[in-house]
Parts: C-alpha cells; sequence; structure tokens
C-alpha cells in the first residue's frame, strides 16, 4: 500500500511534519512525505496564472498514484494554514474521489481541537475524499509533559489516536482496493458500564424484571437506598 503524507508545516522538523509521518507510520504501508513549503511558490503560481508548474503536476501525479493520503496543517488564526487549502484547491478535480484520506492537524493550545472537524473535513468530504471517523489534533502539550502522548487523561494519549488512525485508513484504502480479508482490527474505547433501566411508572414492560421476581418499585428501592415511592413524596 502506497501511503502519501503531505505536511503544510514550516519545516522538515515541525510538529506537523512529525504528525503526518507518524500517523503514515501507523499504517504499516509504503509512505512518502511532501512538505507543501517547497511548492508554495508554484502553487501561488497555479492559483494566480490558472496552471500547474511541471513540479506542481508532478506532486498531483504523486497523490493521483497514492492508494491513501495523510493531510496534517498546521492551525494558525483558528484555521487551517493558507499553504495547506492551497494546495487542495489547485489539485485538480475528482483526484480525490473515493480515495481514503486521514486528517491531522496541530496547533499550540488544545482550545482549536474542533477545527478538523469544522474546517477540514468539510473541505474533503466536498472532494469526495473517503475519511476516517478518527482525525488527530496535536497540541504542544501533547507531545511535551510525561513524555510524548501525555494529555492528561489515562488511556487517551496522542500515540493512541495515531495508531487508531492509522489502522482505520489502512482498513480504507484494503476496501476501496478490494481487498477486505487484511482488514486490522481497530482499537476499541473503554465502553462504560450500562446503568440499569427499569421500566417507568404505567409501563407494562416488566420483562426484565422476570428473573428476579421484583417489582420495579422494590428493584429501585434496592439499587437506590434513598428512593422514596411517589405516593409518600406527597405525605
Amino acid at each position: 500500500m502506497k501511503v502519501l503524507a503531505i505536511s503544510a508545516g514550516t519545516s522538515d522538523t515541525s510538529a506537523s511534519t512529525r504528525l503526518a509521518k507518524k500517523i503514515g507510520d501507523a499504517t504499516d504501508g509504503q509512505i512518502e512525505l511532501i512538505g507543501l513549503k517547497a511548492y508554495a511558490r508554484d502553487i501561488a503560481d497555479a492559483i494566480t496564472m490558472g496552471f500547474p508548474s511541471a513540479r506542481l503536476d508532478e506532486v498531483f501525479a504523486q497523490v493521483a498514484a497514492a492508494d491513501a493520503v495523510v493531510a496534517v496543517t498546521p492551525i494558525y488564526n483558528a484555521m487551517p494554514s493558507g499553504l495547506f487549502i492551497s494546495f487542495f484547491d489547485v489539485l485538480p478535480e475528482g483526484t480525490l474521489q473515493g480515495k481514503p484520506v486521514a486528517l491531522g492537524a496541530t496547533g499550540g493550545t488544545p482550545r482549536h481541537s474542533l477545527v478538523i472537524e469544522q474546517a477540514v473535513r468539510p473541505m474533503f468530504v466536498y472532494l469526495h475524499a473517503t475519511v476516517p471517523t478518527t482525525a488527530v489534533y496535536a497540541a504542544t502539550e501533547d507531545w511535551g509533559a510525561h513524555g510524548e502522548g501525555f494529555e492528561g487523561s489515562a488511556g487517551r494519549t496522542l500515540g493512541a489516536r495515531i495508531r487508531r488512525e492509522g489502522e482505520e485508513l489502512a482498513n480504507l484504502a484494503a476496501i476501496a482496493g478490494g481487498d477486505v480479508r487484511g482488514l486490522a482490527p481497530v482499537a476499541q474505547e473503554p465502553v462504560p458500564p450500562a446503568v440499569p433501566q427499569y421500566p417507568s411508572a404505567g409501563s407494562s414492560d416488566n420483562s426484565g424484571l422476570a428473573a428476579t421476581g421484583k417489582s420495579s418499585e422494590q428493584a429501585a428501592i434496592d439499587e437506590f437506598p434513598d428512593f422514596i415511592p411517589f405516593d409518600q413524596l406527597l405525605k
């Protein structure tokens, strides 16, 4: 599987470039990384002159040939970078039709984490890409405190989110290629225990209580020691 990782980061060591590479690596595919900074002038010329340079055409061909794409942008002023948006503005229509595209973004604060859902995902849906459910936003603190991946809540690290998105992208690429035999299991978040449900007053559905032989009122009393029957509330 050929995975093309596209970063709008400002350097080869930027957070966006690192994130793009890590998501690509999580697919276990053959990764190729492209930094849009090197094509900034070509992208601007394509916007203003109406046709791409030969260099930019080569990048478009790489996007078309990839089995899956990873697209990562830094967030500036609560929006994706202009370079990122401009590249996909000049990408030939239909290039991403049905192509699996994983989304990522980086920023200085977690407050911008919804930018992917509000601005980035709608653009790729419009371009008819197939986008994984999981998208990864990495704030500065995600890379640093207590080691890479810390974000203050147990079990929900940056590394876990990257692996999940990579697995989803690989599965979408396999489905797009007609190969469903090698689908990777996607790690699931822990499911909280179910809250016992009891029939409401006047309900005739007592099937869940039949095995215990208890009325709904008695079951509620057993479950909630402070339960007060309705008729006693009026006294």
